[in-house]
């Protein structure tokens, strides 16, 4: 596994993973909108900090972390479905969790409820200490 730059062709790869990997959960939340979404992901569409993860050759997903000061934000990973049950997401947090543990900082993320990843989150040690009306708001 390995990490690469996002670049602006990446958008198609990366907007085809949201729908993957988001589409049922915004769906049941908020209901879809097309062209709305399109447009919602075309301003967040982060090709600084991101990264593009690549899985025996292939583009499997995309992770967003943000290290600030006292701690380390998980704003997203994503996998395409044909990657995901693999270890991919665990062994990536639990490189996060260690880089940021040796620097004593905190792991914070927020998920949304419907979301089975928060069942990973738990295992990794997750815990729970906020919510919004969507989604319970997780640190480690």
């Amino acid at each position: 596994m390995s990490f690469r730059k996002i670049e602006r062709e990446d958008f198609e790869f990366l907007w085809r993973l949201h729908n993957a990997a988001l589409k049922d959960y915004v769906m049941r939340v908020w209901g879809w909108d097309e062209e709305r979404q399109r447009q919602l992901f075309r301003e967040s569409f982060e090709t600084k900090r991101a990264k593009i993860i690549v899985f025996e050759g292939k583009d499997a997903g995309f992770l967003d972390a943000a290290e600030r000061e006292t701690e380390t934000v998980l704003i997203s990973i994503r996998l395409l479905p044909e990657f995901q049950n693999k270890g991919i997401g665990t062994k990536i947090i639990q490189e996060i969790l260690e880089k940021s543990h040796a620097k004593n900082k905190l792991v914070r993320l927020q998920v949304l409820k419907i979301n089975p990843a928060k069942k990973l989150y738990n295992r990794l040690g997750f815990k729970i200490f906020g919510e919004t009306e969507t989604h319970f708001l997780m640190r480690k």
